[in-house]
């Protein structure tokens, strides 16, 4: 039987983690439906400043902690959920992070619910969620990614702490976003080199993935992590003299530098997290390739 893996590219989860990454199969997305009328405001308590957490309900069980995470594109539940409500495990599978990889199941979720949006008979993927517990101090049941998320439009509004389903709205700043094996990427610039970042509400920092060649000369190197099995650091910061995204510009920006864990399938060059650069609100559509966001 096939393995199946599936990119989970949030910072903390990779940070958490050891061990190396290992090659294989990567399952391209399913088409996300599009669900015509979904609109409504759903609150989120926030954690350590960026992690996004919603109330919802998974089939007969209510009052479940799930990550809203745009990082991920397979939604993931804890295996614990999963002997909960009986869910039968189909393919083996894994989720890719960021300084290695976790073994996980695939299944069939009868129901999904939190705020307006709601999905019944949802492919996820069942994992070992206890990581968790070392950075954030609630009990986290799964992990909610575009394959929920990207039904529509929504808007982020972190000093709200407020997430709007519905028309897209209109901030300041817009970019043009496209898919990339199921992820929100979109074009900016480093010190001047054009990079292509992934849009990660479950990141904690700015991340790249490690080159100098992005990097230039701009970036002044700090302190980093720990090695890793080849020796290498697992992370270290960098201070950028300017990133521009549209026609903003950051400058004097920190960012950790990372190993990419999947070098000849992802096809870009970092994470962007939008706290980790002070956005407040940041709009997503995914069927008009618009990502836009506000100071």
């Amino acid at each position: 039987m096939r393995s199946r893996s599936y990119f989970l590219m949030s910072i903390f989860a990779g940070l958490a983690a050891t061990g190396q990454t290992q090659a294989s199969q990567i399952r391209q997305p399913d088409p996300v439906p599009t669900i015509r009328g979904i609109e409504g405001t759903v609150r989120f308590d926030l954690y350590q400043g960026y992690c996004i957490v919603v109330h919802g309900s998974a089939g007969t069980l209510k009052n479940l902690n799930f990550v809203l995470d745009t990082g991920t594109i397979h939604s993931t539940f804890d295996t614990r959920i999963a002997k909960k409500l009986d869910l039968r495990d189909e393919v083996p599978a894994g989720i890719v992070i960021i300084g290695g990889r976790e073994q996980a199941e695939d299944a069939v979720l009868p129901s999904l619910e939190f705020g307006p949006v709601q999905r019944s008979n949802l492919e996820i993927t069942t994992a070992d969620l206890s990581f968790f517990q070392k950075t954030l101090p609630v009990h986290i049941d799964a992990i909610v990614g575009l394959d929920v998320l990207g039904q529509g439009p929504f808007v982020i509004d972190y000093p709200a702490r407020v997430i709007r389903f519905g028309l897209a709205a209109a901030l300041p700043v817009s970019v043009p976003l496209r898919l990339d094996g199921g992820l929100v990427v979109f074009d900016a610039e480093i010190n001047h080199r054009l990079v292509h970042l992934l849009f990660d509400t479950g990141a904690a920092s700015l991340v790249l993935f490690k080159t100098d060649a992005h990097l230039g000369s701009g970036a002044n190197t700090g302190a980093g992590g720990g090695p890793d099995s080849s020796g290498d650091s697992q992370s270290k910061q960098v201070w950028l003299r300017s990133l521009r995204v549209g026609l903003e510009e950051f400058r004097q920006e920190p960012a950790l530098v990372a190993r990419n864990p999947k070098p000849s399938q992802i096809d870009f060059d970092g994470l962007m997290s939008p706290v980790a650069l002070g956005i407040s609100r940041v709009s997503v559509d995914l069927k008009g390739g618009v990502l836009a966001f506000s100071r």
